[in-house]
């Protein structure tokens, strides 16, 4: 029987209005995450799927993580030293011709994300192990304002190096779970961390990704204003 809580690639990939190979583009890269199979077909957990769908796709090359963490920073007021002068030009003049789905869209090489099942004590623990980032980032009082939103509670997102997430699961007892109240983005670029913060656009992007309309819609304001403002 057919776990209903998951879709097939081809359903997946009806749903999102794209090709097969691109389902299994998107399962690599960690936006999309199978929940299992039945019998001989991989299914892909729904929810994955519809916040994608929800954050839309558009078909066209994304970005390099590289190129997406220098966009993020530039919407940001950041610097990102770790491209040249004329690939910041270009970028500046790309960045002038988006929106806020364009911008989530292209960037969705940024980081590797992977979804977990926590208790309440390593949910706690494991904050303080992350670069937060999404509704977790809402604990700090100038995010928050930025957003107007507030808490954070019972959820843990966050960037860590890349290498670093296996040891945080194993030390915090997190089970992989796509509907899971911790979220861990994987990064290998540590220069747009100024601080030990996300860029302001990366919080964004994150909460994009959210199935809560009042966070998606939050994030897809922000990311407006940085490139319009």
């Amino acid at each position: 029987m057919q776990d209903m809580s998951g879709m097939t690639v081809a359903e997946a990939g009806d749903r999102l209005g794209i090709t097969r190979a691109s389902v299994h583009d998107l399962l690599e890269s960690g936006q999309l995450t199978a929940s299992g199979r039945a019998g001989r077909m991989l299914l892909i957990n729904r929810s994955s799927v519809e916040r994608l769908a929800m954050a839309g796709t558009r078909r066209g090359r994304a970005w390099t993580a590289k190129t997406a963490w220098a966009a993020l920073a530039l919407l940001s007021g950041q610097n990102p030293t770790w491209i040249s002068a004329s690939e910041k030009s270009r970028l500046k003049t790309r960045l002038r011709e988006l929106d806020a789905d364009a911008v989530r869209v292209l960037a969705r090489n940024k980081d590797k994300t992977h979804r977990y099942r926590a208790t309440p004590d390593g949910l706690a623990a494991l904050n303080d192990h992350l670069i937060p980032s999404g509704a977790s980032a809402m604990r700090a009082e100038s995010i928050a304002g930025t957003f107007g939103m507030a808490g954070g509670s019972g959820t843990a997102e966050g960037y860590v190096m890349l290498g670093d997430v296996s040891a945080l699961a194993d030390a915090f007892g997190l089970v992989e779970d796509p509907d899971g109240n911790a979220i861990i983005h994987e990064v290998d670029l540590d220069e747009p961390f100024v601080d030990g913060r996300a860029p302001v656009a990366a919080i964004a992007v994150d909460l994009m990704a959210s199935l809560a309309t009042r966070e998606r819609s939050a994030g897809q304001r922000v990311i407006n204003e940085l490139l319009h403002g």
